[in-house]
């Protein structure tokens, strides 16, 4: 399913949507939704005249994605909260194509991260201008069972690209190290130790998929050293795993997904990982 509206970041979107759908053999959905127009005061007639431009537009949008491909292309116009009901719509979707924001494409919009967090499925957030499928993918990784499947969606959705598995040795206990008395030349030598663990321990993860994935090991705090390595190796899209909660249905977006959620110069793949929620 692709969430659709009225910009240029909406027909990227309805495109990536359909090159990933030829791909996996699905069917492509696309939905726009018309937010209530009450708080501005418009009049019953005014605000028919805004929900018929909506489904208007997605109807040209369906039918342009029609004419470049066999799949089956449906769509629909709904009225209510995006957020809420590209989530309600999503949840019989195998994937949810969402943009970024529509008014500074390098950042992730309210809308983006609002459907990131509460989806119960993966979410693909597209910045980039869909040219094919993607070639070069990073899975950020974190060596716990949960980032595993980042690596897993990763090679389920993009069988044909080049997988590397990108973790990054965070620095963030580093000062309260000096502060506990080491000096510079131990918290040195610390840090150097703790890089050839982590470059060991990324082989043997990696080693999970034989042939199939590259290990990687940057150093820094997670989103910042994961951006860094996405520009210099110039790769087209980043896969993040999300741990949901479990009774209460709150999902929890985690730190790293959030910061690679907002940083990322290219698109970004939210792949949802069962959870469980423990109360305090």
């Amino acid at each position: 399913m692709a969430g659709v509206d009225l910009t240029p970041i909406g027909r990227r979107v309805a495109e990536r949507g359909r090159l990933v759908a030829e791909a996996h053999g699905l069917d492509l959905h696309l939905v726009t939704v018309s937010e209530s127009s009450s708080e501005a005061l418009l009049d019953d007639g005014l605000g028919k005249i805004l929900f018929d431009h909506h489904r208007q537009h997605v109807n040209d949008l369906a039918a342009w994605c029609q004419r470049r491909s066999q799949l089956m292309v449906s769509h629909e116009a709904v009225k209510g909260s995006i957020g809420w009901e590209l989530v309600r719509q999503a949840k019989t979707a195998s994937l949810v194509v969402v943009g970024t924001s529509s008014v500074d494409v390098e950042r992730c919009g309210p809308i983006a991260r609002r459907i990131a967090i509460m989806s119960t499925g993966d979410v693909l957030v597209v910045r980039r201008q869909p040219r094919t499928g993607y070639r070069k993918v990073m899975a950020a990784v974190d060596l716990s069972a949960h980032s595993r499947q980042a690596v897993d969606k990763a090679l389920a959705w993009n069988p044909e690209a080049d997988v590397t598995a990108i973790f990054a040795l965070p620095s963030r206990w580093d000062p309260a190290l000096t502060g506990a008395g080491l000096f510079d030349v131990e918290l040195v030598a610390s840090r150097r130790s703790r890089m050839q663990r982590a470059v060991e321990e990324m082989e043997e993860f990696a080693a999970n998929w034989p042939g199939r994935v590259k290990p990687m090991v940057v150093d820094g705090p997670p989103h910042t050293a994961i951006d860094e390595a996405v520009r210099r190796r110039g790769a087209d899209l980043v896969v993040v795993a999300n741990r949901g909660a479990g009774a209460t249905k709150m999902v929890l977006l985690g730190t790293v997904a959030d910061g690679v959620l907002e940083a990322m110069p290219c698109d970004v793949l939210v792949a949802r990982v069962p959870g469980e929620f423990r109360r305090p």
